[in-house]
């Protein structure tokens, strides 16, 4: 049996470490969603001009407080992570834009930020993603928040997919990924924006801000503000007119 199996292994090891054998108490569990579970014991976070909530919590009592609903599931993006919340005090300091504007979530993810930026300013953000899980987990989102007929999800590998490049070019876009792929992402950001386009950068470890700061600013995008958060930092840039 598997039981006598994981007993051979613990003694083992025992004997290797030189430590008195355990007693073991081997038990099955219940097939249970972990990832369900670990939100469970997550609390609603406040930032900027949002409250980000979970299903597994009661809706919060804010009135001057947007409220958004994310359940992360199989993709990033609780609010909980030192880049989101950057994202969203980027936003929330943002001036209202004018409509129309179109707007870009690039590696949405759960699709907390356009799910936010569509409940704040009432925009049609596309939001996109490599992971066609993280699609999935987007729409569901944005349907709980009911935005749906807002917030359109589609599948793409930066600005690659065919149906991306036609709603741009865009006016704002926010990309919470790594460094690196934001590095490489520079030229197609330049010609994929408006000039004088808000471009919102995160996802940065404190010390990876310069090079990326420096690979936009080769391609005619000036640094607006930065926000440093659990040692994870997010650019807010400004595509220059006369590039």
């Amino acid at each position: 049996p598997k039981s006598r199996f994981l007993e051979a292994i613990v003694s083992e090891a025992a004997t290797l470490a030189n430590i008195p054998h355990p007693h073991l108490t081997i038990e099955l569990t219940p097939d249970t969603d972990w990832v369900a579970e670990s939100l469970k014991g997550l609390d609603p976070i406040l930032i900027g001009r949002f409250v980000i909530y979970g299903s597994y919590n009661e809706k919060p009592k804010h009135h001057n407080l947007i409220p958004v609903q994310v359940d992360a599931g199989e993709a990033f993006g609780t609010g909980h992570h030192g880049s989101t919340k950057g994202c969203l005090l980027a936003l929330s300091a943002m001036r209202r834009p004018k409509i129309p504007t179109r707007m870009l979530d690039l590696g949405c993810g759960a699709g907390i930020l356009a799910i936010a930026a569509a409940k704040l300013w009432k925009l049609k953000p596309i939001a996109s993603d490599i992971d066609r899980t993280a699609v999935r987990v987007a729409i569901e989102n944005s349907r709980r928040n009911k935005v749906h007929r807002s917030v359109r999800c589609l599948t793409s590998s930066g600005f690659e997919s065919i149906k991306l490049k036609r709603f741009g070019p865009f006016d704002l876009v926010v990309a919470n990924i790594l460094s690196e792929p934001l590095q490489r992402l520079a030229k197609p950001m330049r010609a994929h924006s408006k000039p004088g386009a808000t471009i919102i950068l995160s996802g940065l470890l404190d010390h990876q801000s310069s090079q990326v700061l420096y690979a936009y600013k080769a391609r005619g995008f000036r640094l607006q503000s930065r926000y440093s958060i659990d040692g994870w930092t997010t650019l807010v840039l400004i595509r220059n007119k006369s590039t």
